[in-house]
C-alpha cells in the first residue's frame, strides 16, 4: 500500500454502533424522559403521561413502525435503551430491518408489543430519534450515490447538533458516508482561522508555518485548509498528509489536482450541495466533505400504527 493509500484509508473510517458511548446516550435519554413526564414522575413515568393514565388503559397492544416514504433506516438499536430509561417492563421490539437498510414506502421498520400505556409512553421519543437519524442517513445515501461512480468518498463534518455528534455521525455512516474527525482532539486540521490568528498572509509565511507544525508533530496526520490555488500548490507531502480545498469552484479544483504533489490527499468542501456535488465529484478529488446531511436533511416520515 502506498503512502497516499494509507493516508486515504485513515480518513475512510465509519463509526459503528458499538463505538457510541452508551453512558452519554443514556444521559440524553434521561433528559428526553424528563421532557415527557416532568420531574415529579421520573420514578413512575406512566403516571406522568396524564392523558394515557386518565384513560385507564388495560391489556396489551401491538404496533408497527411504518416508513411513509423510501427511507434509509437508522436508530433501531436505540429502542431498548429508551425502554430501559423509561422503566417499561413489558415491551418487546422486533426490527424488520437493520440500520443502513433501505426501507421502501409503506415498508415495516419494526414491531412493538406490550402494555398499551407503555407503548404510548415511549412512542414520541422513539419516533423522534429514529426519524431524525433516518433522515440524516437517507440524505447521506442520496449524496453517496451521486459521487460513487467517480470513486469519490463522502465525508461528514463537525456541523452537528450539540450533544448528538456520535449519533449524527453514526447516521451519516449508515447512509454510506465516511466520518471526518470526531472533534478537535483526534487530528490536526489547520483551518483558515488558525492561519488568520497567526497572520499568515503570503506563501512564504504559510510554507514556514506548515513546516514548523510538521517538525513538532512528525508522525501525526496533518491536514491544512486553503482558500487559494497558490497556497495549495505550495504544499509538499513531506509537510502535510491532506489538503482541504475550501470554497474552490470545480475548475480550480481540477487545476489543483493536476499540479498538486500526488501523495497529498485532496478534500473538497465549502458550499457543497445536492445541486453541485456531482460537478465537484467529476474533478475526482479523494474526498468531498459536507455538513448538509446533518443540517439540511429533513426527518424521515415514519409513523407508529396500531394493528391486531
Amino acid at each position: 500500500m502506498t503512502t497516499k493509500e494509507q493516508n486515504k484509508s485513515s480518513l475512510n473510517k465509519k463509526i459503528d454502533w458499538a463505538n457510541i458511548d452508551k453512558n452519554k446516550l443514556r444521559s440524553l435519554l434521561e433528559n428526553s424522559l424528563e421532557e415527557e413526564v416532568g420531574t415529579d414522575f421520573l420514578s413512575t413515568p406512566i403516571k406522568g403521561d396524564i392523558t394515557t393514565h386518565s384513560c385507564d388503559l388495560e391489556g396489551k397492544s401491538k404496533a408497527k413502525l411504518i416508513a411513509r416514504t423510501d427511507t434509509v433506516c437508522c436508530g433501531i438499536k436505540i429502542a431498548q435503551l429508551i425502554f430501559d430509561t423509561f422503566a417499561t417492563k413489558s415491551l418487546t421490539f422486533v426490527p424488520q430491518c437493520k440500520d443502513g437498510d433501505l426501507v421502501s414506502k409503506f415498508g415495516e421498520i419494526a414491531r412493538i408489543e406490550g402494555l398499551s400505556d407503555e407503548i404510548l409512553l415511549v412512542e414520541r421519543t422513539l419516533l423522534n430519534f429514529i426519524q431524525k437519524l433516518s433522515g440524516i442517513a437517507t440524505y447521506s445515501s442520496t449524496l453517496v450515490k451521486i459521487i460513487e461512480p467517480y470513486e469519490v468518498i463522502l465525508l461528514d463534518t463537525r456541523k452537528t447538533t450539540p450533544g448528538y455528534r456520535e449519533l449524527e455521525k453514526y447516521a451519516t455512516s449508515c447512509g454510506g458516508s465516511a466520518n471526518h474527525r470526531m472533534g478537535l482532539h483526534d487530528r490536526i486540521l489547520i483551518k483558515d482561522n488558525h492561519l488568520a490568528a497567526k497572520k499568515i498572509d503570503n506563501v512564504t509565511k504559510f510554507k514556514n508555518f506548515v513546516r514548523s507544525i510538521r517538525k513538532s508533530n512528525p508522525t501525526t496526520f496533518i491536514e491544512v485548509e486553503v482558500d487559494s490555488i497558490e497556497f495549495a500548490l505550495s504544499l509538499s507531502s513531506e509537510c502535510v498528509n491532506a489538503v482541504l480545498l475550501d470554497n474552490f469552484d470545480p475548475t480550480q479544483v481540477s487545476h489543483v489536482i493536476k499540479y498538486l504533489d500526488k501523495d497529498i490527499i485532496t478534500e473538497v468542501s465549502g458550499g457543497i450541495s445536492f445541486n453541485n456535488i456531482e460537478s465537484y465529484a467529476a474533478c475526482r478529488p479523494d474526498f468531498i466533505s459536507t455538513g448538509a446531511p446533518t443540517h439540511m436533511s429533513t426527518w424521515s416520515d415514519i409513523g407508529l400504527d396500531w394493528y391486531n
